[in-house]
């Protein structure tokens, strides 16, 4: 049973990225970039602004560096996207949403052992950093597809699963220019949809407290969820549930009753419930559900019974 939401298929996170153009990094890329100067496509070199620096292992144990930063010059943001949407898209084979971003070229910083660490690079959208420094959920999305882009423009195996965002440093060594050429972000054509959301029969449900015993500084979540059926056409095989927890939920917190049309989440400790009904028949033995603990996000999966 996976453990991560975002654990999806490499192939999605690679048709996610569209780079916008080359970077530069030093002096050896010089001819390159004076081979360009009479192209007759128009670019726009930049330094850009430090922003977070996460720190990752390959599969053999070496210590990597990736400065996410951003700039106002040259990469446009992507396409601004509900969570609904969000969520959504992460069952879709060809997603249509695309993520501008310009990887520079590696290069070796020391880090504070002395070790001479492979550090990369990657510029995005300085208004779209912003939104997913503020939203966990994309920040995640954004930092599993950079380190499958790096994994494969470099030829690296990454643990995805233990990176660390470090708290008290905003970049490894010097942010290195980029050049990138003032394209249109071309957008993935999509296939024939997969899964279909369903319509919801009964709202979700958040039972409140008496005004006696709230607490001035306690916020009940609005109860968001989506529900899909696979595939769209013809009959069913599962249903996939996405439900939005509030930021301090644990595992042992979540409450989850499937029946053979019913669905209820419920998690009391936060006054958290969520009860609606399904025009499908649910095979509930053959349930499952995992937690992703960064997003706070619950899925379920749940075969149908034909």
């Amino acid at each position: 049973m996976p453990n991560n939401l975002l654990d999806v298929d490499d192939n999605i996170l690679k048709n996610s990225l569209r780079l916008p153009g080359i970077s530069k990094e030093d002096e050896e890329l010089d001819n390159i970039l004076k081979s360009l100067e009479h192209s007759n496509v128009p670019s726009v070199t930049f330094r850009p602004v430090p922003g977070i620096c996460i720190k990752i292992k390959t599969d053999t144990g070496e210590k990597i560096f990736i400065n996410l930063c951003h700039t106002n010059m040259g990469i446009p943001p992507p396409e601004d996207i509900s969570d609904e949407r969000f969520f959504a898209l992460l069952n879709e084979s060809n997603p249509s949403w695309v993520i501008p971003m310009s990887i520079g070229n590696e290069r070796y910083e020391k880090s504070n052992d002395g070790t001479s660490c492979s550090t990369y690079d990657v510029a995005i959208n300085s208004d779209f950093f912003k939104k997913i420094m503020n939203q966990k959920h994309f920040l995640t999305f954004v930092i599993l597809t950079i380190i499958s882009a790096i994994e494969s423009k470099f030829d690296k195996n990454l643990d995805s699963n233990n990176y660390v965002i470090l708290k008290n440093k905003k970049v490894t060594g010097t942010l290195q220019d980029h050049r990138v050429e003032k394209r249109e972000v071309r957008k993935p054509v999509m296939p024939k949809p997969l899964i279909e959301e369903l319509p919801s029969t009964k709202k979700p449900i958040v039972p409140e407290k008496p005004s006696s015993e709230r607490n001035s500084s306690e916020t009940v979540n609005e109860s968001e969820y989506i529900i899909l059926r696979k595939p769209k056409e013809g009959d069913p095989e599962k249903l996939i549930g996405y439900f939005k927890l509030t930021n301090q939920t644990l595992k042992d917190d979540v409450e989850a009753h499937v029946g053979s049309d019913r669905i209820v989440v419920a998690v009391s400790k936060f006054h958290y419930a969520v009860d609606v009904f399904v025009p499908f028949k649910i095979q509930q033995d053959q349930v499952t559900a995992s937690l992703d603990e960064n997003l706070k996000v619950l899925r379920l999966d749940m075969p149908v019974i034909l």
